[in-house]
C-alpha cells in the first residue's frame, strides 16, 4: 500500500515536471481533451513520429496510462524508471502471453492501456500501417478507444537526433470508439483487422 501511494507521489511530480517544461521549451497545447472519458477502461491510440511522444501523451493525458513498450528499450538502463511508470513490455521475438496477460489486466481495472499502433517511431515522419495487436486487445476487452495525433515531434526529436529542437507540439483526440458490435458475422481474425483499420482512420483523420 506504501509503496502505492510513493508511486502514485512519484508520478505525480514527474508529471507536473513534464507540463511545465513541456509548456515552456514546447508551448504544448491540447485539442479536444474533454473528449477523454474520466472513468472505465480505455485505450489511447496515437502515432509514432518520435521518442518524445510517450512523454508528451501522458503529460496531457488525465489520466495514468500503461504504455506498451518494446523490449528493446524496457530492458535498457532505464528499466527501473519503466516498471515504476507501469509500462509492459513486449517482447520482440516468440509470444507475448506476459504482455497480453498484463495489458488486459490494466483494462479489466478500468485503467488506461496506451498504444502505438503503429509498432515503432517512423523514421520519415508518416503514418504507417497499424499493428493487429490493437484489434485483438479491443476484441477481447471491449474497452473504448480514444484516437489521437500528435503533431510537432518529429521535427522537436526525429528518431535518430539527439538534441531537441525548439518548436510547438499540439496534440489532437478524437471522440471515443466503441467497437463493441464489430464485424457481426464475421470471425475474430476478421474483426481485428476491421477494427485496427478504423483505428488508423480514426488516426490519420485526426492529422488534417
Amino acid at each position: 500500500m506504501y509503496l502505492s501511494i510513493l508511486n502514485n507521489i512519484f508520478f505525480l511530480i514527474l508529471k507536473i515536471v513534464g507540463i511545465i517544461l513541456l509548456k515552456l521549451i514546447f508551448r504544448i497545447e491540447s485539442v479536444n481533451r474533454d473528449y477523454i472519458p474520466r472513468t472505465g477502461p480505455l485505450i489511447v491510440a496515437a502515432n509514432h513520429f518520435s521518442y518524445l511522444d510517450p512523454i508528451v501523451l501522458q503529460t496531457i493525458f488525465p489520466r495514468r496510462i500503461s504504455f506498451l513498450m518494446t523490449e528493446i528499450y524496457y530492458e535498457g538502463k532505464l528499466n527501473w524508471l519503466f516498471k515504476l511508470l507501469h509500462c509492459i513490455c513486449v517482447r520482440q521475438n516468440g509470444p507475448n502471453t506476459a504482455s497480453i496477460r498484463d495489458g488486459l489486466k490494466v483494462l479489466k481495472k478500468n485503467g488506461v492501456l496506451g498504444i502505438f499502433p503503429e509498432g515503432g517511431v517512423s523514421k520519415e515522419g508518416i503514418l504507417q500501417a497499424g499493428n493487429p495487436g490493437i484489434g485483438f486487445f479491443v476484441l477481447k476487452s471491449d474497452a473504448r478507444v480514444v484516437p489521437a495525433f500528435i503533431m510537432g515531434t518529429h521535427e522537436a526529436l526525429p528518431k535518430g537526433a539527439k538534441i531537441p529542437k525548439i518548436t510547438k507540439i499540439k496534440i489532437n483526440f478524437g471522440l471515443p470508439i466503441d467497437f463493441k458490435n464489430v464485424g457481426i458475422g464475421k470471425n475474430d481474425r476478421e474483426k481485428i483487422v476491421q477494427i485496427t483499420n478504423k483505428i488508423m482512420k480514426e488516426i490519420k483523420k485526426l492529422s488534417l
